[in-house]
């Protein structure tokens, strides 16, 4: 009844002191959002929940095996810098017998955990690249059996006069996600989190800074595990901005639990932020210098520093960067709207100069063993501009005659500043931190500012010059509680509840520069209010020391209102009904021996449109290219279905994954032709059936060189659909159904010349693939990094070149009513860079907590991994 009482008291607290007082102070400005009874709701759902807590409870308990089980644990470390080792392999043998009856491998901390091994008598083996096997004899009786800190023993080899060790992994895999490690990415050292994340296998980044996961760009990305204010609108300058030496890691969830938020059809990329563990202090500096061709030179520099305590953890992290790139592109387009066929010929050549500073710091404070209180945060300031030049030309096909030749500038001067702040409060109930209830509170905001100047050039008299001014502001309020108990060593309840408020506003005006005349056209204010309470429960459980299962349920209420003021038109105000949603979750994985694992797992997610998407601001940058939202779309709803196979070998590894995901509501991007001009809008097109094979594999082919490879086989049918434009009921455009196969491919090569010289090339290529009107050419790049250190590995040099064959441009050939067009674009061309960093302080791990988790095996070992 203990375990019944804390998850009321968890969700009622969280109710009654922060939910409830803040939705009272809030109505006062948006009454019409909380006409919903959700008190109400609030109790309804507790009592529901709860009676299938309790009965799952009930049943799992008395269906516990009667046999002698028991557990082990142990921490394992380097022996010579007392670091902890991760992915060491440990093998536990049944006396006499030469196959392995269990194994796993450590976590980050280097904890390993078997928690379920009959009474008897054993031998265990810890085994690692780079180091030397480990054997040890053991008797499991009915006690738990705790091994304590096991020192591993480097083994590097002299070849000649070349000494070559072991170079650390780049990828796990745990049962909900892959997880790469970004220390180990020379080729993206000194560049920014969009450079890591080009060389994520199944990700892609365009030229304008759009993230997408499996050729889909309905995905989420996160930091730390929280979405930090991040939207499809801000995120491309956020993480052009954030130094990829401030990221730890990247986790690919592309089937998350009823745990996470459903948003994000295609899955969430999580950014794991550095927070390192060092007794006393610890920290780096470094420095670089970039250079791509046809831009100028810029510069990156940053700090990390930490301090770590039995009472205070707090850590600091600076970063500046400025860039300078020059891109550009040139388009075809075939009218055939009118009596005589035109072309429009179009070249743009632009230059893009950044700069901003990224702040990011934190602390933990121990209030005593059981309660510790977490304050964190970061901070954005910085400059975006842009100065580009487009030449237009318009011929008459069928007489080759030139009817109008034409130039437009357009320059650009933004600002881009935000912060995210994080306060979070832990309570364990227990000393291993398996049963614990965590209530946290965020606030983001992110502004967007710029001012535009559009000059268009005749061959003769009249210019047209307009100025048009922008501002986004995203603000968002997250309330979070998550209540956690391992019940046993095998099973696992989780429950907890979310409340978001969020609010976005983006304000346009414009005017002739000479004249300083309005224009209404340009001017357009949408406000966007939205509020979105969940509640959820997993439970997980082991059954044979072989077969996981956890499942889940996350049901969501959303309510939003929105306006839309113009100059034309006046204030429209939009208010959808609010909608009850359910995400369920189910993951099995099965062990078929120590090397095999089989999983399967179910999802049911979302993609909510917001901003740009529903905004009907019409922008004229380009005059013959005009974009604009549209205010009715729906949201898309995916179910996906994912089955995994993985196999390990003592030096390779292979994930192989078959998926199938079916979208209702699809929202894509359609083009067609108004008055001579294309118009560009978003709508839902029906159903979507996606179906796909990836396979992930690891080789160390060698001790001095090994490769992470990965390949995925995509195939999409999209129904057939008929868009009305809603300013204009006489257009439409049919969109024909279509099937398409694709398939991409990354390959990273990790080569060790010397025990301080290491290099690495990485190759990516993606096939042509169709789109909604159209299709995209392939793409591929090839990038290279060396990296050499010096002073007992102290100092670091890193050299790198970035698309070093030129070959990174997107070419796009899209067609409809009256149409045909082809479009190439390029951000930058090869880069080339050089960065220093050194670090100071101890090096050697806070050995208080290697005991405190040595003592404590669960601390950090997920019971489903």
């Amino acid at each position: 009844m203990v375990f019944f009482s804390n998850i009321f008291l968890c969700l009622d607290i969280h109710f009654k002191l922060i939910i409830k007082p803040f939705f009272y102070h809030y109505v006062k400005y948006s009454k019409s959002i909380f006409d919903f009874d959700f008190q109400s709701f609030y109790l309804q759902s507790y009592k529901f929940c709860m009676k299938k807590i309790l009965s799952n409870f009930l049943i799992s308990t008395l269906a516990l095996p009667l046999l002698a089980f028991t557990t082990i644990t142990g921490t394992i470390i380097d022996n010579s810098n007392l670091a902890p080792i991760e992915f060491v392999n440990v093998a536990v043998f049944k006396q006499g017998n030469a196959e392995p009856a269990f194994g796993v491998t450590t976590n980050a901390n280097g904890v390993f955990l078997f928690p379920s091994v009959p009474n008897g008598k054993y031998s265990i083996r810890f085994s690692f690249v780079g180091y030397k096997i480990y054997n040890q004899l053991l008797t499991v009786e009915d006690s738990p059996l705790n091994l304590g800190i096991i020192k591993l023993i480097g083994n590097s080899k002299t070849l000649g006069d070349v000494e070559v060790v072991a170079q650390g992994s780049q990828m796990r895999f745990d049962i909900d996600k892959k997880v790469f490690s970004v220390d180990q990415n020379i080729a993206a050292s000194g560049g920014s989190a969009t450079d890591v994340l080009k060389n994520i296998p199944s990700v892609k980044v365009d030229n304008e800074g759009n993230v997408s996961l499996r050729k889909d760009a309905n995905v989420e990305v996160w930091i730390n595990g929280k979405p930090s204010g991040l939207t499809v609108d801000n995120r491309a300058q956020v993480l052009q901005q954030m130094p990829a030496e401030s990221i730890e890691s990247i986790e690919i969830m592309t089937n998350p639990s009823a745990k996470f938020n459903p948003e994000g059809t295609a899955g969430i990329i999580n950014l794991v932020m550095k927070k390192n563990r060092k007794a006393g202090y610890y920290g780096s500096l470094s420095a670089g210098l970039m250079y791509p061709t046809g831009g100028k030179l810029g510069g990156t520099m940053g700090t990390n520093i930490n301090y770590s305590s039995n009472k205070v953890d707090a850590y600091v992290n600076i970063g500046y960067r400025a860039m300078s790139f020059q891109g550009g592109g040139n388009t075809q387009r075939y009218n055939y709207s009118g009596v005589d066929t035109t072309l429009l010929m179009q070249n743009l050549v632009r230059d893009v100069t950044y700069s901003g500073l990224f702040l990011r710091a934190g602390i933990d404070y121990h209030l005593d063993q059981k309660n510790s209180l977490s304050f964190a945060g970061f901070q954005m300031n910085g400059s975006g501009n842009s100065s580009s030049i487009i030449d237009y030309i318009l011929t008459d096909e069928v007489n080759n005659l030139e009817l109008r030749k034409y130039k437009r500038k357009n320059t650009s001067l933004g600002t881009r500043p935000s912060f995210n702040l994080n306060l979070d409060y832990r309570h364990d109930f227990d000393k291993k931190g398996t049963h614990n209830i965590l209530a946290s509170m965020e606030y983001s905001a992110h502004t967007r500012g710029s001012d535009n100047r559009y000059e268009q050039s005749y061959l003769t008299p009249p210019n047209n010059d307009i100025t048009q001014s922008l501002l986004g502001k995203n603000k968002e309020f997250v309330f979070k509680t998550d209540y956690t108990n391992k019940i046993t060593e095998t099973n696992r309840i989780e429950a907890g509840w979310q409340s978001t408020l969020s609010n976005r506003l983006s304000d346009a005006s414009g005017f002739y520069t000479q004249s300083n005349t309005n224009l209404s056209a340009y001017m357009n204010k949408f406000d966007y209010d939205e509020m979105i309470h969940a509640g959820y429960i997993t439970y997980g459980d082991r059954f044979m020391n072989k077969l996981n299962v956890q499942a889940g349920l996350r049901a969501e209420y959303m309510d939003r209102i929105f306006t839309n003021t113009t100059d034309l038109a006046g204030t429209q105000k939009i208010d959808p009904k609010p909608t009850l949603e359910f995400f369920p979750s189910l993951y099995l994985s099965y062990t078929l021996t120590k090397k095999d694992e089989l999983q399967l797992n179910y999802t049911r997610r979302v993609n909510r449109p917001r901003g740009r998407q529903i905004n009907p601001f019409r922008d004229y940058s380009d005059s013959t290219s005009i974009a604009y939202g549209n205010p009715n779309l729906l949201p898309e709803y995916s179910s996906s279905l994912e089955f995994n196979y993985m196999r390990i070998w003592d030096n390779h590894s292979l994930s192989a994954s078959a998926y199938y995901r079916y979208t209702d509501n699809v929202i894509e991007n359609v083009r067609f032709i108004n008055s001579g001009s294309m118009e560009n809008t978003y709508m839902n097109i029906a159903k979507i059936k996606n179906t796909g094979m990836e396979f992930i594999v690891k080789n160390q082919l060698f001790t001095s060189f090994n490769l992470t490879s990965s390949v995925n086989l995509y195939y999409s049918k999209m129904d057939s659909s008929v868009y009305v434009n809603p300013y204009n009921t006489i257009i439409s455009t049919t969109i024909a159904g279509q099937s398409t196969f694709a398939w991409s491919a990354n390959v990273i090569a990790n080569l060790m010349f010397s025990k301080t010289f290491s290099g690495q090339i990485t190759g990516e290529y993606s096939s042509p693939t169709l789109i909604a009107q159209g299709k995209e050419s392939a793409e591929y790049q090839v990038d290279l990094g060396f990296r050499k250190t010096f002073l007992d590995r102290k100092l670091s040099v890193n050299l790198i070149a970035s698309d070093i064959f030129n070959f990174n441009k997107e070419r796009t050939i899209t067609w409809g009513t009256s149409f045909y067009q082809i479009a190439e674009s390029y951000f930058h061309r090869r880069l080339i860079g050089i960065t220093i960093s050194y670090n100071f302080g101890n090096m050697k791990p806070k050995q208080t907590e290697i005991k405190k988790k040595a003592a404590s095996p669960d601390m950090n070992v997920d019971m489903m991994e």
